[in-house]
């Protein structure tokens, strides 16, 4: 039997990676497979990132936000089995539960592990009286543990919570969380049965664990704690992979995803494989062998999983914009011989195959009862009528004036005036009748204007999706397509609206101040009922239009863009500075910690972290960014 531990760095962008979670699965080839991280919250557990077929999963997610960040942590162990009922396969437990304190809901709905251990039951033996049940709940209420019966032995899949030193609440809160947790391998070593422990338990034991480790970081007081777990300190556990591998330096299972440190194998091994009781044997018994000495065979990292493992060699390009593909942690495996069937058992009711929500039942009869609300058929204009005249326009300036009657509102601003009627068409599509009036002294010219710029204009009911051949502005919509083109569109009053102000020039009527005022408040309000942005060619005087439209051509435009853009990146060549060791541009950081510094701009080498000893690893050079450079920035 082989089991799987992988800290995924979230579970569904490790099965877009794959192709499908089935993909995912399979690459890994294990019968019981546990992620951590899985950064999915309850109602995120959908079929594609859930159930794959063969297999049986048991989900644990957050029941709170960390930081304020939701859908953090969370684990999951995935079976590999041949049928979810009536089997004797060992891969597909007996009983599961979520969390290890006993208290959450869907463990009270259900057989637990070992039903009598509840923790809360035990506290005061244990000198935890200061615990109290809201302690308990919140230990397993990020997600981070999900336990599997499967009868020779029982699996932790965890996910162990992180603290930094100055953060006295986490660290509190890790200090309990893994108190509890020995408190519970203890209950169950106690009535004899065999834990496996594996997962991300965020705490590298030794020195040697870690590539940068310093004198003093073996007394730390979780890394004391878990050597004091392991059989060489007098603990039940056996560390697995040290266990086989003693003397093997640079054995790392995560890396920072910042910092490239995967170029030169500059991380820690903080995903274990622990195993404590006796060996399945009955005739072994007296001689004390464990789990570890009769049944384990071989363990190792699967480097091949290593972010950016091209031809054997990840590479850092040096900036936060290069985001190697992968989780930042690579699986741990372990081989279990001679581990005997057991008596035909079936799914237990925690898998997700019983949840609802992912198979999309419907949870309760009320929305079956409920009255379906049926549209209104009088409701067919999705957009009002706007009806602009200039009966209120003043010389001094123009006022606006919005009258609601029967879906029909009235703007009035200035002497430009822009009749609009939207309505649905046979091909229910939002019909548009756009009517534009520029005042004149004598009737029969507004009358003129009238009959001239009265058309209609088709805006599709459905919301365009934002991509490369999406309009950009109302007037791209009107413009008159490629002969290859499936549909098109004659060009409409808007484009005449537009370009109303740059025929001026040839007219008796150049707009005045008052006027483009006007132009500008009638097109917005335009924009605001069309949904989208109207690009104007000119609102100004026609000398002023005529001088940019003989400058800017499209070549020109592209190049003096080339070319300001070649004197940016030079001034920022000029002054970003050099790291002291590879004489080579640094790149810019900011400081993201609470504190008198944050937000505060540095430099640092833009090479991968590395070994201090190898001199093509980061050169360690700091520097703060001048007080002038970050206002200008």
């Amino acid at each position: 039997m082989k089991i799987v531990t992988y800290n995924v760095n979230g579970l569904r962008q490790r099965v877009s990676q794959h192709g499908s979670l089935l993909n995912l699965l399979n690459s890994l080839d294990a019968d019981i497979i546990c992620f951590q991280e899985t950064k999915l919250q309850r109602q995120d557990l959908s079929v594609d990132v859930t159930m794959a077929e063969g297999y049986e999963a048991f989900f644990s997610c957050t029941r709170t936000s960390s930081k304020g960040r939701l859908g953090y942590s969370g684990v999951a162990t995935f079976c590999r089995v041949s049928s979810a009922f009536s089997t004797k396969e060992v891969a597909l437990p007996v009983a599961a539960e979520e969390g290890f304190t006993g208290l959450l809901e869907s463990s009270k709905m259900q057989d637990t592990v070992v039903s009598d251990l509840y923790i809360e039951k035990n506290l005061h033996a244990e000198g935890f009286e200061h615990v109290t049940k809201e302690n308990l709940l919140k230990v397993d209420s990020e997600g981070r543990c999900i336990i599997t019966d499967h009868g020779h032995f029982v699996l932790f899949n965890l996910y162990g919570p992180r603290a930094d030193g100055d953060d006295k609440e986490r660290t509190n809160f890790k200090f309990l969380f893994y108190k509890l947790l020995q408190r519970r391998w203890e209950s169950l070593l106690t009535h004899g049965r065999r834990v496996v422990v594996v997962g991300d338990l965020n705490i590298a034991p030794s020195a040697i664990d870690r590539c940068d480790a310093e004198p003093e970081f073996e007394k730390n007081v979780f890394r004391t704690w878990l050597r004091s777990m392991l059989r060489e300190c007098g603990g039940p556990f056996v560390d697995v992979f040290r266990s086989k591998h003693p003397c093997r330096e640079g054995a790392y299972t995560c890396f920072s995803p910042c910092i490239g440190a995967e170029e030169f194998n500059y991380g820690s091994r903080i995903d274990h494989i622990l195993t404590a009781g006796p060996c399945l044997h009955e005739n072994h018994v007296s001689e004390k062998l464990s789990l570890f000495d009769c049944h384990v065979g071989e363990s190792d990292i699967m480097i091949q999983f290593l972010r950016g493992n091209f031809d054997g060699r990840p590479k850092w390009l040096g900036g936060r914009s290069i985001k190697l593909e992968g989780s930042d942690h690579v699986p741990v495996y372990i081989i279990l011989n001679d581990i005997p069937n057991l008596l035909e058992h079936s799914t237990p009711p925690l898998a997700v195959r019983y949840i609802p929500e992912v198979r999309g039942w419907q949870q309760t009869i009320v929305p079956f009862l409920r009255k379906r609300q049926l549209p209104d058929a009088n409701e067919h204009s999705v957009l009002p009528e706007i009806l602009i005249d200039d009966n209120v326009a003043s010389e001094n300036g123009c006022e606006g004036s919005v009258e609601s009657l029967d879906n029909r509102m009235s703007l009035k601003c200035g002497k430009l005036s822009i009749s609009t009627r939207f309505s649905l068409d046979q091909d229910h599509k939002i019909s548009e009748d756009i009517s534009t009036e520029c005042s004149k002294p004598s009737a029969s010219a507004l009358d003129l204007k009238r009959n001239t710029f009265l058309h209609k204009i088709k805006v599709p009911v459905k919301k365009v999706k934002c991509t490369a051949y999406s309009q950009l502005t109302l007037r791209s919509y009107f413009k008159k397509s490629k002969p290859n083109s499936d549909c098109d569109v004659e060009k409409t009053n808007a484009d005449e609206l537009l370009d109303l102000y740059d025929n001026g020039k040839n007219s008796d009527n150049l707009l005045c101040g008052t006027d483009l005022i006007a132009a500008k408040s009638s097109l917005s309000d335009l924009e605001d009922q069309c949904g989208v942005e109207i690009s104007c060619k000119s609102l100004y005087p026609q000398d002023q239009a005529d001088t940019c439209s003989s400058s800017c051509s499209k070549t020109e435009n592209r190049n003096m863009a080339l070319l300001e853009w070649q004197r940016i990146q030079q001034k920022m060549r000029m002054t970003i500075p050099l790291c002291k060791g590879h004489g080579e541009p640094c790149v810019a950081r900011s400081v993201k910690k609470g504190g008198p510094n944050v937000g505060r701009r540095f430099y640092v080498c833009a090479r991968a972290q590395g070994p201090a000893a190898n001199p093509e690893a980061n050169c360690g050079h700091f520097e703060w960014a001048s007080k002038r450079s970050e206002c200008r920035n």
